[in-house]
């Protein structure tokens, strides 16, 4: 399969820039993902990028992984036929937190970037392989989450002991992804006070952790604006303006890719105007 091919190329000890090249190529939708991806304004080239072995070239090895790993896994995941997963909403949340994560990266790990975008886009790809193919007891989970507020790891450990961040793990190991970025989608929702504990300050862990607290497209009972709003100020030392205008970046970020998701034009995004709103009140104090 070409996809696996790719994968074991691009995660190789010494992979071959050429075979990259060539294999991505070879993969007519991965290929014009990444090219519009490079061609982006998280990438800021000066002048257009028109082909693979020349994004593979300019960018180097691991912005072309980090693009490519999030579109393979994109293809892999699949589509449950359940009315619980709204594959609007799904896509939507996780990749505004993929830019908050990349954004947060930016301040405390600048070298990481891509990686925490990568991680945080499908960081929550155990969610839509729960209810495909574990949907009789996974169902009353995402049920219960959608009827109260409480996060979603919560209920998933007290039903089963373990949540869909280690389950998201697991599957990303089956698909031979970076052992680094399995790392980080397995905690991706610990308590950031864990971050000190597990020796992994200055990595995209706080970013993911952070990031994670976003709260939900999806109409729910979510007060985690709030939640999310004070851990990121205090994290990473920001006034309220400064986080306002990184959210006007992740909107913009938004708005420009969203549609590589196969995501659908919309409005106003309500996780975001949640948080805004927050950022807002604390500004007029």
């Amino acid at each position: 399969m070409a996809i696996t091919r790719l994968l074991e190329e691009i995660n190789a000890p010494e992979p071959n820039l050429d075979q990259v090249g060539r294999l991505i190529a070879a993969l007519p939708e991965i290929a014009a993902q990444v090219l519009k991806t490079v061609n982006s304004s998280l990438f800021n080239l000066r002048s257009p990028v028109l082909s693979i072995q020349h994004a593979v070239s300019l960018l180097g090895l691991d912005h072309i992984r980090s693009v490519t790993l999030s579109f393979a896994a994109l293809k892999a995941i699949p589509r449950p036929d359940d009315a619980l997963f709204d594959h609007q909403s799904f896509w939507t949340d996780s990749l505004l937190r993929a830019l908050v994560a990349r954004s947060f990266a930016g301040r405390y790990c600048p070298d990481q970037c891509d990686d925490a975008f990568t991680a945080m886009l499908i960081a929550d790809v155990a969610l839509p392989v729960l209810l495909t193919n574990w949907r009789e007891y996974y169902q009353p989970v995402v049920q219960e989450w959608l009827a109260c507020g409480e996060r979603l790891s919560t209920i998933e450990y007290r039903h089963f002991g373990w949540n869909h961040a280690q389950a998201g793990a697991w599957i990303l190991q089956r698909w031979k992804f970076p052992e680094q970025l399995i790392c980080f989608v397995g905690i991706h929702n610990n308590d950031p006070e864990n971050v000190a504990e597990l020796e992994l300050e200055h990595t995209i862990a706080l970013p993911l952790m952070i990031a994670s607290l976003l709260p939900s497209s999806l109409p729910r009972v979510d007060s985690r604006a709030t939640v999310f709003v004070e851990a990121a100020m205090q994290r990473f030392s920001l006034a309220p303006a400064e986080l306002a205008l990184l959210m006007e970046e992740v909107e913009e970020g938004f708005l420009e890719i969203y549609g590589l998701l196969g995501l659908c034009p919309m409005g106003e995004q309500s996780s975001l105007a949640a948080v805004n709103t927050v950022i807002s009140e604390l500004q007029h104090e």
